[in-house]
């Protein structure tokens, strides 16, 4: 006895998805990442500044660690509209005349140098603290690029003393399209603060 199948076809097409369908979903995912893509890296990008600024906090705060616990004045200095940063004593050589003991062995002279990511700069929040000064090698002591931070144009500097005293400075990061952060130095306390991304008019 032979049994014969028989196939029932359904509504439903086995070819997949039209080629109509396959534009309208391209269609909307261009558009939904037309609206989410320019927020989501508008945060990235700010997010890149706030974390260059919090390196620049970093390096001012350890000017001031350095000025106590080595009895020295310190500068900070930075790359005029550049990324390049440091923390120098203020004086080349320094002396024992800001010490607190007196004793050589206690001086402790470090120096500190950081450089910002590709298109990010630094630049004062006011133009009377720009400066606009060239460095002898000599400052930047046994730096390994010493040479080549001498031939840079550095800022005006922020002076942290050996007491724990500094002077009010606002100096910002700032990125190709104008997303800045605010690094403000209170002068008494030495204490220092990063302000959240803005964007900067034009001045």
């Amino acid at each position: 006895m032979i049994r014969c199948h028989q196939r029932r076809q359904t509504g439903v097409s086995a070819a997949g998805f039209s080629l109509l369908e396959l534009l309208l979903a391209l269609a909307v995912l261009v558009a939904v990442s037309a609206i989410a893509v320019p927020p989501l890296m508008d945060r990235l990008q700010s997010g890149r500044v706030q974390d260059a600024a919090e390196s620049v906090r970093e390096v001012l705060g350890n000017a001031r660690r350095y000025a106590i616990d080595g009895g020295v004045d310190y500068h900070f200095r930075f790359e005029l509209n550049g990324p390049a940063f440091v923390a120098i004593p203020a004086e080349p050589d320094p002396t024992l005349a800001n010490s607190y003991s007196g004793d050589e062995n206690d001086m402790r002279v470090v120096l500190e140098a950081g450089e910002l990511d590709e298109n990010l700069y630094l630049r004062p929040a006011n133009d009377a603290d720009a400066g606009g000064e060239s460095l002898e090698p000599l400052a930047f002591n046994d730096l390994p690029n010493a040479g080549e931070l001498a031939g840079k144009t550095w800022s005006k500097p922020i002076l942290f003393r050996f007491d724990g005293t500094a002077e009010d400075r606002v100096i910002r990061v700032v990125d190709e399209v104008g997303r800045t952060a605010e690094i403000t130095v209170r002068g008494l306390t030495g204490a220092i603060r990063v302000s959240q991304v803005f964007e900067l008019e034009d001045e």
